[in-house]
């Protein structure tokens, strides 16, 4: 039997995202011309997937430090009511 651990994320403050990462983010936000919610979903969506990378790489290091061997998976949904 499996267990499921579910995250959900809802950046508060894009615009503050934006300005403090300008360089890094540029690349996707560049030319476009973004309403308040597309650039709320574009910087959920990149956190979204810094975290899974992050998990992706350090979990099973961890798990295996604690002799556990586990297969998991992670998978990001979008627009999600919060």
């Amino acid at each position: 039997m499996a267990v499921r651990i579910i995250l959900d994320l809802d950046v508060e403050n894009p615009e503050e995202v934006i300005k403090a990462h300008k360089g890094q983010l540029m690349g996707l936000l560049t030319g476009v011309v973004m309403n308040k919610e597309s650039k709320k979903r574009k910087i959920n969506l990149a956190v979204a997937q810094e975290i899974a990378a992050i998990v992706s790489q350090e979990l099973p290091k961890e798990l295996e430090k604690e002799l556990v061997k586990a297969k998991f998976t992670i998978k990001i949904e979008e627009n999600i009511e919060m």
